[in-house]
């Protein structure tokens, strides 16, 4: 009888999910024709009766977090302690074992049976009174590992912990920060940016110089496929500023040394940089993979081997800033840039240049309107 009466209890907690769901759902129309405002109603979250069927371990664990963490932590290819804790501990003393098993993303050091064919699948804690320190009572934990991937994006894996009397089982999602970076393509949605995109900023003063414009230009437009927890700086040079503040490879660089960079939505690798921190396009050096699919972009570079120009107004559109100020690289839409094209893998894709013998760069009126590289830092 009493087992009937649950199955009943239980049907209709999911009838009554179902019509809620249902109603948070439907919308209601006024008598005009339009559709009211529904701030005032009252909505209930599904999930809320789903939770009621959650089984919990009879002693269940919660993570100890370090400040300002939502979540468990790790860095990619590196390791972290972590530390859990009995939520209500047993009165009487009694020691609670839990299991926490590896998976192919987080690893530790796991149990040893040499009868089981040695190392296992898991690790198990015991978690008990502390007789050196009572702060510590109930509490338990270990390093875990996190291996590496091949792309830039920070990803959240399930970290699973088995109450060994029981046998009820509680998740808990780690957060695995990427150490590789992003690279993406502003396009300001497909309409691309004029070679004076700088000059607007420049002049309401919003920004100091063309590199802090450009700079915003990337980290207001990150998109979905790229890693939202990092900064970004614009690829291209920025010889000439209101602010001083300039750009080269070698003053406020976008790329640093023993770092893998990814583009074409973070899964392909553009470049896995060593000592250098440029690439050898004069030595017939490539790209892994190129930066882009289609387009091109503004760069402001003289030549395949990451050189600067000796005009800015040539390069860098180039233009004298307001009341008489030192010429503003990225200002002026009567000058000419470089550009590179997303799609190649060599110098072409920092400087585009003309298929003569010899070589030269190709200006472009900066009228015209280019993407911009945004790299993650």
């Amino acid at each position: 009888m009493k087992g009937s009466r649950s199955l009943r209890t239980a049907f209709i907690l999911l009838c009554l999910t179902l019509w809620v769901s249902k109603c948070n759902n439907a919308e209601s129309t006024a008598l005009d024709g339009s559709k009211p405002n529904l701030a005032g109603a009252i909505t209930i979250d599904p999930s809320i009766f789903w939770n009621l069927f959650v089984t919990l371990p009879p002693y269940p664990i919660e993570p100890l977090l370090n400040e300002g963490e939502a979540t468990l932590t790790v860095d990619e290819n590196d390791a972290a302690d972590i530390m859990f804790a009995i939520q209500n501990p047993p009165s009487d003393g009694s020691s609670i074992e839990f299991r926490f098993y590896r998976n192919d993303n987080l690893t530790f050091v796991t149990d040893y049976n040499p009868d089981q064919g040695g190392y296992q699948q898991y690790l198990t804690l015991a978690f008990a009174p502390n007789a050196q320190n009572a702060n510590f009572d109930y509490k338990n934990g270990f390093q875990i590992n996190s291996l590496a991937d091949d792309n830039c994006l920070n990803n959240y894996y399930d970290l699973v912990a088995v109450d060994v009397s029981s046998g009820i089982s509680q998740k808990f999602k780690v957060k695995v920060n990427d150490s590789d970076k992003c690279i993406f393509v502003a396009t300001n949605n497909g309409a691309g940016y004029a070679g004076n995109f700088a000059k607007k900023g420049i002049d309401n003063s919003t920004f100091g110089g063309p590199r802090e414009v450009a700079d915003d230009i990337c980290n207001s437009n990150i998109p979905s496929n790229a890693n939202p927890d990092v900064g970004y700086k614009a690829m291209l040079v920025v010889s000439y500023s209101p602010s001083n503040n300039l750009r080269s490879t070698s003053t406020d660089w976008v790329f640093s040394s023993y770092r893998r960079y990814f583009s074409q939505g973070g899964n392909k690798l553009a470049y896995s940089f060593s000592t250098a921190t440029t690439i050898g396009f004069a030595n017939a050096d490539q790209w892994a993979n190129s930066l882009g699919t289609s387009g091109r972009i503004w760069t402001g570079f003289s030549s395949i081997d990451w050189t600067t120009g000796s005009s800015p107004t040539t390069t860098q559109c180039g233009g004298l800033a307001p009341s008489g100020a030192p010429y503003s690289a990225w200002y002026s839409s009567t000058a000419t840039g470089t550009q590179g094209l997303l799609t190649a893998v060599n110098g072409n894709s920092i400087a585009e240049m003309t298929n003569t013998d010899p070589a030269v760069v190709i200006p472009t009126l900066c009228s015209q309107k280019r993407n911009i590289v945004c790299v993650g830092q």
